[in-house]
């Protein structure tokens, strides 16, 4: 479990808000006062092998049961509120939940937990659009990542490369936008062709580009399919940057330049976040959103390669032309 505490935020005069934010491998418990939006806690769970195989509504149970227990020491004798995607949870029995695959002495435990008098239940639907920034991811979050209601704007970017005899045959993209109401809405998509590279540089490629869009003082929210990009931001961008992009062996790092780039405006941009997303997935609101970029990406490689066929029949022809005159 990844944790991030603020426990100085609590105000112990006001009940507990909980929201939990549950997604295929994994949940998110996000905590806060009653009425108030500074995070006191944020925990990050994977499911366990058992638990992943559970139904939907089975794998919200576990994460409320588990959410009640832990922050339920932030609340003596004050009511907890817990905010989830499931309309009338503590109506929920074994028999109303079709293709049930826990056993009968989970469904036992988490009637007990439903059972709390001093636990009230909302239903919020945006948080079952959430999920894709949280649980489906392969690289957790970052912990200091935020609400997303608390983002200002959010880039989604894609980098494209396609096997080609020509030069020109990659691309990157950033659609950047805004999120209402769980939907994303988007403003602007960036483009660059970038020639003869692979889809790894492409994507990285993106990422600056995202980033040079960035407006400074805004919260941004970066989403990125690359578990190598991300990677590389999040865990080792500052530690090239202090080695002078050299790795452990004094060898120098792939694309230094570009890697220097970004360390650059990242020291710059204080209020922007970096989040792994799967990719050229079927399900979640990031199949819109995500594909935007990619599908954008592939665009622009569509393109840079009809101009490169262009271009080499243009050379072609004067070749001939000139060998005609000669």
């Amino acid at each position: 479990m990844l944790e991030a505490k603020h426990w100085h935020t609590r105000d112990s005069k006001t009940s507990l808000v909980i929201r939990i934010i549950a997604g295929v491998i994994g949940f998110t418990i996000v905590t806060f006062n009653k009425g108030d939006t500074v995070l006191i806690a944020y925990k990050l769970h994977l499911y366990s092998n058992a638990e992943q195989r559970f139904a939907p509504t089975e794998k919200i149970l576990t994460a409320v049961q588990m959410a009640v227990i832990k922050e339920r020491p932030l609340a003596p004798g004050k009511r907890i509120t817990v905010v989830t995607w499931v309309p009338a949870l503590e109506a929920i029995t074994k028999a109303s939940v079709p293709n049930t695959k826990a056993l009968h002495p989970c469904w036992i435990q988490w009637a007990t937990s439903l059972a709390a008098t001093d636990v009230d239940y909302i239903f919020d639907p945006k948080l079952q659009t959430q999920e894709f920034l949280h649980c489906e991811q392969e690289y957790p979050a970052p912990l200091d990542i935020l609400p997303l209601d608390r983002y200002h704007t959010f880039i989604f970017t894609d980098g494209s490369a396609q096997p080609t005899k020509h030069q020109y045959s990659a691309a990157c993209t950033a659609v950047s936008g805004v999120m209402k109401d769980g939907v994303f809405h988007p403003h602007n998509t960036y483009m660059q062709t970038l020639g003869d590279c692979t889809a790894q540089l492409a994507e990285a490629k993106a990422l600056l580009l995202a980033h040079e869009q960035t407006e400074p003082g805004l919260l941004t929210l970066i989403v990125c399919d690359s578990y190598y990009c991300v990677q590389s931001y999040n865990d080792y961008l500052n530690h090239w940057k202090l080695n002078r992009f050299r790795d452990y062996k004094g060898n120098t790092i792939k694309h230094k330049s570009l890697w220097g780039r970004l360390a650059d405006i990242k020291d710059k941009l204080l209020c922007v976040h970096v989040v792994h997303i799967l990719g050229h997935r079927r399900v979640g609101v990031h199949v819109i959103s995500n594909t935007l970029a990619d599908d954008a990406a592939k665009s622009a490689v569509a393109t840079a390669s009809v101009a490169a066929v262009t271009r080499s029949q243009t050379r072609l022809d004067n070749e001939i032309l000139t060998a005609v005159k000669a």
